[in-house]
């Protein structure tokens, strides 16, 4: 499916993940080494593949928690013709995982929306598996809404809620924590990590949205790294339980929504529909639905966690382990 119009211009789009000030909070963050890669045949210029790579202190490749993705940007000759597109591919991606053998890799390891041809990763004995998120051409088609989105946005006007672009980095973690305290887990991000990304990314491609009720409290947040011409990433999101059915978090979705589609950026990734009381919230929107490739390097830490926790606890403990 990689030739159909969506995932090739999906694939060939680059990320706000792949932004200088995202490689160097993570490097701060996290302690990991930031690699930016480049994958050709050689002789050619195209195709090629871009990527990032963040890296152990033994030069092994990971993913660091509150990362959706490894960024990738795949560039094919100028063709429409399926088996071309999937012959280049096979050439990078070749290449791609000839480095990941020869480096090691620690844990599971995510690729972008529209990258689903796992074929030479199988090929190297790498396990695969396909996830799966929500992504968004912009401006988005409202039809595709359900008629419920509309209804909760026109509540919350109605009440007096209003929402804004901010700064304000501790209201936006205050309604992160509303969240993190209900659902008992932790987007391991702190009040300074937000105005340390501030700095880094600046207040254009790192946007708050806070949703103000009528007595001026904030109740819902959202972070946004944006993209312009690219993919924007839907980063992080909280809300006030209080205020949840006034049609608070729909309001604020929507005019976050409005702004980076006005702002030019191209895509919108919802960055993870595998939790089922999430995707239901998120499948609201009517957007595309897309799989991803994730690879997995199994160690015994691994098999030990597959074989005592439970799998109904299983998506709840990666989500605090992976921040994702």
């Amino acid at each position: 499916m990689m030739h159909a119009p969506f995932c090739k211009a999906l694939m060939t789009s680059r990320s706000a993940l792949f932004l200088d000030g995202w490689l160097k909070f993570n490097e701060e963050k996290w302690g990991y080494k930031a690699e930016r890669v480049l994958f050709q045949p050689t002789g050619k210029e195209i195709p090629k593949l871009e990527g990032v790579f963040y890296l152990d202190r033994r030069g092994h490749v990971v993913m660091p928690p509150r990362n959706p993705y490894l960024p990738l940007q795949f560039t094919p000759t100028p063709t429409e013709q399926p088996y071309r597109l999937y012959t280049q591919w096979l050439e990078v991606s070749e290449l791609l995982a000839e480095d990941l053998e020869k480096r090691g890799f620690r844990g599971s390891i995510s690729f972008p929306p529209g990258f689903m041809d796992g074929r030479n990763f199988q090929w190297k004995g790498f396990q695969t598996s396909l996830r799966y998120t929500f992504v968004t051409a912009l401006p988005v088609e409202l039809s595709n809404q359900d008629f419920r989105i509309r209804q909760k946005i026109q509540k919350a006007l109605r009440l007096g809620y209003r929402v804004k672009t901010t700064t304000d980095w501790q209201a936006i973690h205050i309604c992160l924590k509303k969240t993190e305290d209900l659902k008992d887990f932790s987007h391991m991000t702190s009040a300074e990590d937000l105005i340390r990304l501030q700095q880094l990314l600046g207040i254009e491609a790192f946007r708050g949205y806070i949703c103000i009720s009528p007595d001026e409290e904030p109740v819902s947040g959202e972070i946004k790294i944006f993209s312009p011409k690219g993919i924007t990433i839907a980063w992080s999101a909280g809300t006030d339980r209080t205020h949840i059915n006034n049609g608070v978090n729909q309001l604020t979705y929507s005019k976050s929504i409005q702004d980076i589609s006005e702002s030019g950026s191209c895509f919108l990734d919802l960055c993870g529909a595998n939790i089922k009381p999430v995707a239901n919230a998120k499948a609201a929107w009517g957007f595309p639905l897309v799989p991803y490739l994730t690879i997995t390097h199994e160690t015994a830490p691994r098999k030990l966690f597959r074989f005592f926790v439970p799998k109904a606890l299983r998506p709840a403990i990666r989500q605090i382990l992976r921040g994702v």
